[in-house]
């Protein structure tokens, strides 16, 4: 059914193709439901004067009469883009042809190296030869720094040249919010999916909320839970935020991070916020999920696998800036002043 489903997309979007680039069109494709408060919302603040902006999102296939919009009308105006921006694969574009002038711009929705991800894990063949071929429409893909471009290029299995590390444009939301002023110490415990829905069901049952308040005092602490999670047993005395539109706003808020392989860390590292990591599960995730570095040596973090050792991890981090903190950050992020949003687009337009 999917298949169809990009066929169909691919057939309006060619057809709109065949007429040619709109030379001031700029896509914007959140396959990845952040609602454009990322780096596709930063390219929008950017565009805002002299383009004409077209949105497409995700959750309009959970509705029929959005879905068909979005694979017909939609696609047609996408395939007259002179600009197309994305934050996460989109299959798709494997049976699209692009006017020779679409640039199509891979932003991702994460930062840094962290989890491996894209050609770096192992996925059905099928699946990977439709990866392949959307990759291949690819003309640019940002990234957070130099040191992590060749891992970049080879999780969108592109060369190297058509990567840039002029920082991710999701970094400059952070360095034009002011300092959040919280009346309590907040922490965000965000732990990410494991592909086991049992074991998701019952991830929330490792994280004893109590014991970090009683230890710390009077703390705030909000959960967001990723969205292949479903779980409705949240812990007393916490502040549900999983479905809070915002991350970046979540982010921006928490004077600390919990969580256990998300990439959310890094959200963190570049605002210098301290992060714990959590890993109670820490040696069956390596075997489902594996990192492009050794996990205990590279997290900017204390490490907790047990409920006593979180609490002890917690006040460690609040006390003391992990040794290899800055390395982490410098090497995720080079030097970033929030511009990356300007030299990427220098770069495209």
């Amino acid at each position: 059914m999917k298949d169809l489903i990009f066929r169909i997309y691919a057939l309006f979007f060619n057809f709109g193709a065949k007429l040619g680039t709109k030379k001031n069109r700029v896509g914007l494709v959140s396959m990845h439901n952040a609602h454009f408060a990322d780096g596709l919302g930063e390219v929008e603040r950017a565009l805002s004067d002299g383009y004409e902006i077209i949105k497409a999102e995700r959750t309009a296939l959970a509705r029929p009469l959005s879905a068909l919009k979005f694979i017909t009308a939609d696609a047609f105006r996408l395939g007259r883009a002179k600009y197309i921006f994305l934050n996460d694969n989109f299959m798709a574009l494997a049976y699209a042809k692009p006017d020779s002038e679409t640039k199509i711009i891979q932003l991702w929705h994460g930062m840094g190296a962290f989890k491996k991800f894209g050609f770096d894990i192992e996925v059905e063949p099928k699946v990977r030869r439709l990866e392949a071929a959307q990759a291949g429409r690819l003309t640019h893909v940002a990234c957070s720094s130099v040191g992590v471009k060749d891992i970049y290029a080879g999780a969108f299995g592109v060369s190297p040249e058509k990567v840039y590390p002029v920082g991710t444009p999701n970094e400059d939301y952070y360095f034009r919010t002011p300092d959040v002023k919280n009346e309590k110490y907040t922490i965000l415990y965000a732990p990410t999916f494991r592909e086991d829905p049992e074991s998701d069901a019952k991830i929330l049952s490792h994280f004893d909320a109590k014991a970090v308040k009683d230890a710390l005092g009077d703390v705030e602490i909000l959960v967001r839970l990723h969205p292949q999670v479903h779980t409705s047993s949240m812990p007393t005395g916490v502040t549900d935020v999983t479905d809070y539109p915002n991350v970046n706003e979540l982010c921006a808020k928490a004077d600390m991070l919990i969580t256990d392989y998300s990439s959310i860390c890094m959200d963190f590292v570049l605002q210098n916020k301290p992060v714990v990591f959590y890993a109670f599960d820490l040696d069956g995730y390596k075997g489902a999920r594996d990192f492009y570095f050794n996990y205990e040596d590279y997290v900017p973090g204390p490490i907790a696998k047990t409920s006593e050792e979180l609490v002890l991890a917690i006040k460690e981090a609040r006390e003391n800036r992990s040794p290899n903190y800055d390395e982490f950050r410098k090497f995720n992020f080079d030097e970033p002043e929030g511009d990356a949003t300007a030299k990427l687009l220098e770069i495209i337009l």
